[in-house]
């Protein structure tokens, strides 16, 4: 499903980019290649980005976590 209409960045973009490591609207822009734009992508990006983040802590592979066994 496509996040950002004006730039064709999906779902699936934006969920590689925090799993390569970016934490914040700006820079999942920033590696997505999305320019300041009308702005109705926002709210999705940052619930995505909550999530990956989420994610990531429960499985330790944020900023080299580690989670006990």
């Amino acid at each position: 499903m496509y996040v950002c209409i004006c730039h064709a960045v999906t779902e699936d973009d934006v969920h590689d980019c925090v799993a390569a490591g970016a934490g914040s609207t700006k820079e999942v822009r920033a590696a997505c290649g999305m320019p300041p734009g009308c702005g109705s992508c926002t709210k999705r990006l940052c619930a995505l980005i909550s999530q990956g983040r989420t994610a990531a802590m429960g499985t330790g592979t944020l900023t080299g976590e580690v989670t006990a066994a």
